[in-house]
């Protein structure tokens, strides 16, 4: 979901960060309790005052690590969800803890039911969502002479191989794909953290090229090609980076092109020309960002779209969805899941992991996800899960 190419920065810097916004967060609610005296805000001038002396804090800290930490968008998000559910429920709780020992009003019960109910979502968004994996199940008719099962495991972007990942792993292995799709974002982090954990990642791909006939990889916008395709050699998967080929899968032609995060140049140019060639075989392209469906030449045939990138919005707002996708997209289509756009079949992944570097380690209202996609011919009766 990276939104661009960034600097590196090592682990101790985002740790170091990750401190500094926490420390924030905390003296934001710490100076308006104090500014109120040791009792409960209980009329408007209180309020005011809490008001002013969090909002110094708040302005005078944006400022701090917008020079001492480089914040960008991602920092600033990261700081108004710790303001949301650190500062808040703290603050609000310490007045409705005051409260018990004076008069008993209806506004700091209502002020301790807000903190309690923003420190449930906090946690559960901080540390119960970003694990919860879910499998998504889609059968579709299309352009293929045998049932074909094809898995898509999108957006690990992880600085290191754990329990989770190895969960992604194991749920696709275990639904026994013909054809494994990873549409970029396999790693995020510092390049010596991720050449240190090398080798583990090499390892989740080779236990997918094990237990399937083909794996499929192209580069996003977090990991690069320099250090991934050596990785997608080693492990023998296929390597799809601005370019078409045609492979056999269960003794079916297949054709398959890739295309990485970049602007125009003559491979990718090439490549997309080439998707304007008709063909009877099932046609598949594979890249990170969904916008790709946008540069798609005049009649371009493609049967099936897979992309990731957007994380389902990482946030989403029940009966609303999510507010910040980075793609233009439709935001339904954004979401997560199959849909039709430009007249193209298209799967957005919502991704295995998080965005990373300064931004909050969050999920709510998109769980992470692999999926598989069972593709039936015409008229054919989908096989059973």
């Amino acid at each position: 979901m990276c939104c661009g190419r960034r600097r590196a920065r090592s682990a101790d810097d985002e740790m170091s960060l990750s401190r500094t916004l926490l420390i924030i967060a905390l003296l934001a609610a710490v100076l308006p309790a104090g500014a109120v005296g040791l009792h409960a805000a209980r009329s408007l001038r209180d309020f005011e005052k809490a008001f002013v002396s969090g909002s110094a804090v708040i302005v005078l800290g944006a400022i701090y690590t917008r020079f001492v930490h480089d914040l960008d968008l991602f920092g600033a998000i990261h700081l108004v969800y710790l303001l949301t559910f650190v500062t808040l429920p703290l603050l609000l709780g310490t007045w409705f803890a005051m409260s018990l020992f004076g008069k008993r009003r209806r506004l700091q019960t209502l002020m301790g039911a807000v903190a309690a109910m923003l420190a449930v979502v906090g946690v559960y968004a901080t540390h119960i969502e970003p694990n919860w994996l879910r499998v998504d199940r889609i059968q579709r008719q299309a352009n293929v002479t045998t049932a074909l099962r094809v898995a898509v495991i999108a957006d690990l972007q992880s600085p290191n191989v754990g329990d989770h990942e190895q969960n992604a792993i194991t749920a696709v292995i275990e639904s026994a794909p013909d054809l494994v799709v990873i549409p970029g974002d396999w790693f995020q982090g510092p390049t010596a953290q991720i050449e240190a954990e090398r080798e583990a990642f090499v390892d989740l791909l080779r236990q997918l090229v094990d237990n399937s006939e083909l794996v499929v990889v192209t580069s996003g916008d977090s990991d690069h090609s320099i250090p991934l395709a050596p990785m997608v050699e080693e492990a023998g998967a296929l390597f799809i980076d601005d370019t078409i080929q045609t492979v056999t899968i269960r003794a079916m032609p297949v054709r398959i092109a890739g295309l990485r995060v970049a602007a125009a140049g003559p491979e990718r140019n090439d490549t997309l020309a080439a998707l304007q060639e008709p063909t009877s075989d099932f046609s598949l392209l594979v890249a990170h960002r969904p916008d790709v469906v946008y540069e798609l030449p005049i009649g371009a045939d493609v049967d099936l779209i897979i992309a990731g990138h957007t994380h389902g919005g990482q946030v989403a707002i029940p009966g609303f969805g999510p507010p910040i996708t980075f793609s233009d997209v439709p935001r339904s289509a954004a979401a997560g899941g199959l849909s039709t756009v430009e007249t193209y079949p298209l799967y957005i992944s919502t991704g295995v992991g998080l965005e990373r570097l300064q931004a909050p380690q969050v999920r709510f209202g998109v769980r992470p996800s692999v999926a598989i996609i069972d593709l039936v011919p015409p008229g054919s009766t989908p096989p059973a899960q």
